[in-house]
């Protein structure tokens, strides 16, 4: 085992966003004499925000600064929780440059990062390793746009592809996240439409499946690996919507979760091949009693509060026991639910509501939803055990009669998905 006594954290969102399962670290960081410390380029750290210290880096930081300030403050090993895709590529460079120096790292290599980054090459990969994902083709704007070499049929090329895989279909920035960017194609009138103004970066075409979003976190390192509960998020197959704008949930095992144990045990190799080593979330769409997989998104992500909750399984704290050297391998690769862990959105986030929730129910998380410093109004995370699920929703209603904090369409997802 590895004498590590410093613990570098880094992170580019707000690391409020990690409540409040990353201040849960105490204990263990306390037990083992270990000191933190966070180094984040977005947002503040206050006190009680991390159980340890802090320290702000410029937002345009490199990889090769941000390992040297890591490096000066005298790190042993360093974990990456950062969101977003292209700053788990920074993070992964970074941990290039640390391990180099023999700082132990919780993040995966910069070549495995970046193919999961990237949309095309992740579904590459996974058509290779006979995982089922939706069809699409590719679209260089580049040459839409005129900037290389003249292909005077490339429009029709891309129009006739899509013909053929069928629509709707979605317009997908390659290298984005978050759902930023996405646009709906409903027919072949809407493609033409949006190659008239053509995006100016490359795109990918995929096919729109009807169907249930849902992921899944998987976390280890070194060929061993443990799968979180799923998380659902809504239905699929029209315009996008906001990422946070509807109900979210992880719930008991029925059948959908038993035809997931297949697919599990290949993301689990597929996780083995790659050598992830930290946090991966893997965004599927079930439909038809088939899961196809449209990304995988090379970190932590804003599912991994509800998978921790769902679990009972810290997934901070399991990247805390790798750096320390002291991960274990589970006694099963599928962690079970453990109860509902439910988010949503919610009207205006008061502190009467705040303190009435409490009060009522297994409030985990509730206020202010920031994102890259975008306000997006409330939001709210619960928890309720199994086989409680009446006294919860009658205590949610009286909650809700009281303050009116849930528009109707989402009180009665909660109502449905708690009464499946």
């Amino acid at each position: 085992m590895p004498d590590v006594r410093r613990v570098a954290f880094l992170r580019s969102v707000e690391i409020q966003r990690a409540a409040p399962h990353i201040q849960r670290l105490d204990a263990r960081l306390r037990a083992t004499a270990t000191e933190a410390r966070l180094f984040y380029t977005d947002g503040s750290c206050g006190p009680g925000d991390f159980p340890g210290t802090s320290e702000k880096l410029p937002a345009d930081a490199s990889p090769g600064q941000i390992a040297e300030r890591i490096r000066r403050w005298g790190a042993d090993a360093c974990i990456s929780i950062s969101l977003r895709d292209e700053n788990a590529l920074r993070d992964a460079l970074v941990a290039g440059e640390l391990a180099a120096g023999g700082v132990s790292t919780v993040m995966h290599g910069a070549e495995t990062t970046g193919m999961l980054a990237n949309k095309a090459d992740t579904k590459a990969f996974l058509r290779r390793a006979g995982i089922c994902v939706p069809d699409d083709v590719l679209v260089d704007g580049d040459v839409l746009n005129g900037r290389t070499v003249p292909m005077p049929g490339y429009r029709d090329y891309v129009i006739d592809r899509a013909d053929r895989i069928g629509f709707p279909l979605l317009g997908k920035p390659l290298w984005d996240s978050f759902g930023n960017g996405l646009r709906f194609l409903g027919d072949r009138a809407a493609l033409v439409e949006h190659l008239d103004r053509p995006p100016d970066g490359t795109i990918m075409l995929e096919r729109c499946l009807h169907g249930e979003l849902c992921s899944v976190e998987i976390i280890g390192r070194e060929g061993v690996y443990q799968v979180q509960p799923l998380v659902w998020k809504g239905t699929t197959g029209g315009e996008p919507s906001f990422l946070f704008g509807s109900l979210r949930y992880a719930g008991p095992g029925k059948e959908r979760e038993r035809q997931f144990e297949d697919l599990a045990g290949r993301l689990i190799r597929t996780c083995a091949e790659l050598d992830v080593n930290g946090a991966v979330e893997v965004e599927m769409i079930y439909r038809d009693g088939t899961y196809h997989v449209i990304e995988i998104n090379p970190r932590v992500s804003g599912t991994t509060l509800l998978s921790s909750v769902a679990s009972d399984r810290n997934t901070y704290a399991e990247l805390l026991q790798m750096a320390l050297g002291a991960w274990r391998e589970p006694r099963s690769a599928l962690l079970p639910g453990a109860r509902w862990a439910l988010e949503f959105p919610v009207v205006d986030p008061t502190p009467s509501l705040i303190r009435d929730a409490t009060a009522m129910i297994d409030v985990v998380r509730a206020g202010a939803l920031r994102i890259s410093g975008q306000d997006h109004g409330g939001n709210m995370v619960v928890s309720c055990e199994f086989r409680e699920e009446g006294p919860f929703v009658k205590a949610l209603d009286e909650l809700n009669d009281r303050h009116r904090f849930l528009e109707p369409g989402i009180l009665q997802q909660i109502h449905d998905a708690l009464s499946a």
